[in-house]
């Protein structure tokens, strides 16, 4: 089966060379010299890639869904400047491939993550509710790969080490992330006239937060599976979205949490960690005895409520994060960290 043909029902309009590269561009310019004591957040940036015209709406709050045009928000920790080498974490939020948790999954933890000292990217990739041909394989990889590209392009303007670019994913969310990890060098012929192609996608981390993983029908969360591939995917297709099955030696380093109670079947991470560690790659999981499904960093009484300190550990064990970095978005994040007794 060739698989390039399997991405013909994608409708995709690339504005690239001179109107999407420039609006972005342009917007980056318009940043402060630097942030001084409080944090900032920029507005909402497109890509460069619009796949359709669409109304975006918010089916709840904090909830939005008919994403046709994917776009970046940055959130810039107190005390950053743009001659900065701070690692930075491009977030994709869940919801399925249907819709996007932007706030709980998106804008609070970017703001996370810039109070860790680390520049927080929010990326809103395509979704529908209706349009089931716009989210559809390769369609949300391409904005990932596209947010990806821009901030290791820009890395200079935007205070980022281009070394320490990573992904982090909740639920679909993490399906996609732990796509941009696995298929980063995966040519797509949707982007053969990318001018950004010389710019690598590959993350220099992943942290997955109950993931989906698998597109095996026993495992995956099927609305997710429905959503990404169709309703009766070609074998080959399914074999490329199942990032187990794509994990090489140039996987970068992945973090995983999960609940043993998760409606989306905790295999899923655990199939992840079996892949990296029979590849050589670097692996942590966390499972933890409870917590079941979509609680950001809520504090919810569980015992996932340890996940955001695990996950600092990690990244500070990776020496990503500088302890200085660290020990300041420890003191002025405690609304949106998490504290307790871990219990896994």
């Amino acid at each position: 089966m060739n698989i390039p043909s399997l991405f013909c029902a994608v409708t995709l309009i690339l504005v690239t060379a001179s109107s999407g590269a420039e609006s972005f561009s342009a917007a980056i310019k318009k940043l402060p010299a630097e942030t001084g004591a409080s944090s900032f957040a920029t507005g909402w940036i497109p890509l460069g890639l619009k796949a359709a015209d669409m109304q975006e709406k918010q089916v709840a709050p904090g909830h939005i869904t008919d994403v046709g045009e994917a776009q970046l928000q940055f959130h810039f920790p107190a005390g950053w400047r743009p001659q900065d080498k701070r690692p930075a974490l491009c977030i994709f939020p869940g919801g399925g491939y249907i819709l996007m948790a932007i706030d709980k999954e998106g804008v609070h933890i970017a703001r996370w993550a810039a109070a860790h000292g680390m520049v927080g990217v929010v990326v809103k990739y395509r979704v529908s509710q209706g349009n089931n041909d716009l989210d559809r394989f390769p369609g949300p990889l391409l904005d990932a790969r596209q947010a990806l590209r821009l901030t290791r392009k820009h890395a200079g303007e935007l205070g980022v080490d281009p070394g320490k670019i990573g992904v982090m994913g909740f639920s679909a969310g993490g399906h996609l992330a732990s796509m941009a990890a696995t298929l980063w060098n995966k040519a797509l012929p949707e982007e053969a006239d990318n001018p950004l192609n010389s710019v690598s996608s590959r993350p220099d981390f992943a942290m997955l937060i109950y993931p989906v993983v698998t597109m095996d029908p026993k495992e995956t969360h099927q609305g997710t599976r429905r959503k990404i591939m169709g309703a009766k995917p070609d074998p080959a297709l399914e074999e490329l979205c199942s990032a187990e099955r794509q994990v090489t030696p140039n996987t970068p380093p992945v973090f995983l949490v999960h609940a043993q109670d998760d409606g989306v079947a905790s295999a899923n991470s655990k199939f992840m960690e079996k892949a990296c560690r029979d590849k050589g790659v670097s692996v942590t999981l966390r499972l933890y005895s409870r917590g079941g499904h979509g609680y950001g960093m809520e504090k919810r009484g569980n015992p996932t409520d340890q996940w955001p300190e695990d996950a600092e550990k990690w990244l500070s064990e990776r020496e990503i994060l500088p302890a200085a970095a660290q020990r300041r978005g420890t003191e002025n994040a405690a609304a949106a960290d998490s504290s307790g007794k871990r219990e896994e």
